[in-house]
């Protein structure tokens, strides 16, 4: 920890020149950007922008998460992004201090240990059904794959047993809004919000098919209200709230809350599954020790494995390479003053591959993580502190229970060689590819 205090003036600044190198922390191969040479922090302040501090000095990480409440998430991603039309500016993300730690605890108890357990079964049955529509010996796109298990999921846990004609009309409001996040139209208005000042243009298309997914919702909490639950253990998250001592919202900012919880898993975890099986697919090694456990029968032995592979693959290839926090007022982290309206860039990609926190960071090595839980300061996927993802759990455990039950029916033909790249313009990390493979019969 600094115990000399410096202004962000007296830090390394970046020229107009350089600012074009910034993706360079943001992609694979870190270790070769040659910002690098201005040490572990430095300020950029590209015209129209707030002024920025990009640091990996562990110390100042940890001061940073560990301020719950000089400092803000929400402003980041609405001065960035269009989160805030997609999420609204109500619901979890965006919520700071008290006011996010309260709702922090009423959606929480889903996402926790024993109502995760209850989810297996339908993840299991999600990926025996779509399974026999993929094609086996030939190359297809796991990413899509990955789109399609997603959806069965979220859709079956956020909502569980819902009426028939309900859910068709449900499974079609969604999957029609998603298809309205990835369109070009939105994605133009979403290149354009960081260049007005985080200013979000008015995109009708999206705000209706928003519209027709929150009506569908709010028709299934209203019948719910009108017939409780039979006392029995509810399965999905929405059961989880209705009628219980965590219904604290009105139906319409439970239904924007039960649509934002859509919203952060589809993408994300579409993603992550497309990244495991690109890397499985490239090291024979590790798909070799996953079939023995498979034709072994031996599950314990193949789960221990394959949360080592999705921590691993998470390490190389985290959704968000990045996270930031906005400062809410003059503050202070180890030793730097942070003035109101700074923010703070932290390159999550950049500390995954450090070799002073893995050795030999660069290399897909899933050992490294058997019998261990990642390090929480210096693995990143999920963040960290206070605004730390509150689907993680959920999430490691779902790529790992969808992958063992794709391993238990079939084989990822491999060939060593370089993985393929992440896209070439998109804000994240994603298979460029889509992920091809290749399934064999096990």
């Amino acid at each position: 920890m600094s115990h000399t205090r410096v202004s962000l003036c007296e830090l390394p600044h970046l020229r107009t020149r350089h600012l074009t190198q910034i993706g360079g922390l943001m992609r694979p191969g870190t270790h070769r950007s040659p910002l690098l040479e201005f040490g572990k922090r430095f300020v950029i302040s590209p015209p129209g922008f707030p002024t920025m501090l990009v640091t990996h000095d562990m110390d100042d990480v940890r001061e940073l998460f560990a301020n719950h409440d000089d400092f803000s998430i929400g402003q980041v991603l609405s001065r960035f992004s269009s989160h805030d039309m997609m999420f609204g500016k109500q619901t979890l993300i965006f919520l700071d201090g008290d006011e996010h730690r309260r709702e922090r605890r009423l959606f929480a108890p889903p996402f926790q240990s024993k109502a995760l357990r209850s989810y297996e079964d339908l993840m299991v049955e999600v990926v025996q059904r779509e399974l026999p529509r993929w094609p086996i010996g030939e190359p297809f796109e796991f990413l899509k794959v990955g789109y399609d298990l997603a959806i069965g999921v979220l859709l079956g846990i956020v909502f569980g047993d819902v009426a028939p004609v309900r859910r068709d009309r449900l499974k079609q409001a969604v999957i029609r809004w998603f298809g309205e996040i990835e369109s070009r139209g939105f994605l133009a208005v979403t290149l354009i919000t960081p260049l007005i000042g985080g200013y979000t243009l008015p995109y009708p298309p999206l705000r209706r098919r928003q519209s027709e997914v929150d009506a569908v919702v709010i028709e299934e909490i209203t019948a719910r209200r009108a017939a409780p639950s039979d006392g029995h253990d509810p399965k999905d998250v929405l059961s989880r709230y209705v009628g219980t001592e965590l219904d604290q919202h009105d139906d319409a900012a439970l239904a924007r809350n039960m649509r934002g919880i859509l919203l952060g898993a589809y993408e994300t975890t579409a993603i992550t599954l497309g990244w495991i099986a690109a890397m499985l697919a490239g090291h024979p090694a590790a798909v070799a020790e996953l079939d023995a456990a498979a034709d072994a029968c031996d599950r314990a032995r193949l789960d221990a494995y394959l949360d080592a592979v999705v921590a691993e693959t998470m390490r190389l290839r985290p959704v968000s390479p990045f996270t930031g926090r906005r400062a809410l007022r003059n503050t202070v982290i180890n030793g730097v003053h942070i003035p109101k309206g700074a923010i703070v860039i932290v390159p999550i990609l950049l500390i995954h591959e450090s070799p002073q926190h893995y050795q030999d960071p660069m290399v897909f090595r899933p050992e490294r993580f058997l019998g261990e839980r990642p390090n929480g300061q210096t693995w990143l996927t999920f963040g960290a502190g206070s605004h730390r993802c509150l689907g993680a759990q959920f999430a490691l455990a779902e790529a790992r229970i969808l992958f063992r039950t794709v391993l238990e029916h079939r084989r990822i033909h491999t060939a060593s060689g370089p993985i393929e790249p992440p896209r070439r313009y998109h804000t994240g990390l994603s298979p460029a590819d889509n992920a091809r493979i290749t399934l064999l019969r096990r």
